[in-house]
């Protein structure tokens, strides 16, 4: 683990999960979007994702068995989470990893915009590359890093490995959108099942420290 100055020094523009969402609606009534490059696509996404990210916040529920290790074992982590507006990924994903976030007396947590925190980025790089959205699990008294986790859940990714491979000239665009027909045939189930898996390789190191 490594040190909470690693992770806390500057983060810049700090938000919950409701001004995330406050903060998309004021952009779109703009015609903008978060980030520095103000495209038409990236703005036309974020519209989209907003209302992915309304679908998501109506359909989860969380999983029975990962509401009662996190229960059971009475956590005290605070939870950042780099993204933007535009991201697809992370529509699909922040509404749900919020909804855990206020099921949990002992997560806070704190949606943080790539492109504002380079630094903090920078130090979870999936491949060389900023992906998002990055989920940081930093323990709440210490200030040490328990886990990254992102930018996709394992199981879509391998969906998306196995449909490249099948289909090698596919556009980016309908690769975008087979990804979003995945998460909502999925309904947050692969997310849950990635943060089940690492929460309790997590918590049995520490049993066993």
């Amino acid at each position: 683990m490594i040190p909470s100055e690693t992770y806390y020094t500057e983060l810049v523009n700090p938000m919950t999960y409701q001004q995330f969402k406050a903060l998309t609606e004021e952009l779109i009534a703009l015609n903008k979007t978060t980030g520095d490059e103000q495209t038409e696509q990236k703005i036309n996404f974020t519209k989209l994702n907003q209302q992915r990210m309304k679908r998501v916040e109506k359909q989860f529920v969380i999983q029975p068995e990962l509401n009662e290790l996190l229960a059971q074992n009475n956590v005290n982590w605070n939870w950042l989470i780099l993204v933007e507006s535009w991201c697809g990924d992370g529509a699909q994903l922040l509404p749900a990893i919020a909804a855990i976030a206020e099921q949990t007396p002992g997560i806070t947590l704190t949606v943080l915009l790539r492109d504002e925190n380079p630094e903090l980025m920078n130090t979870c790089l999936t491949n060389n590359s900023r992906s998002i959205p990055k989920l940081i699990c930093i323990d709440a008294e210490t200030g040490e890093r328990i886990f990254t986790w992102g930018p996709r859940p394992t199981a879509i990714q391998e969906q998306v490995k196995q449909f490249k491979t099948l289909n090698p000239e596919v556009s980016h665009d309908e690769l975008v959108q087979q990804i979003q027909l995945w998460y909502a045939k999925d309904r947050s189930q692969a997310l849950q099942q990635d943060l089940y898996l690492l929460i309790s390789e997590v918590l049995k190191q520490v049993s066993i420290a």
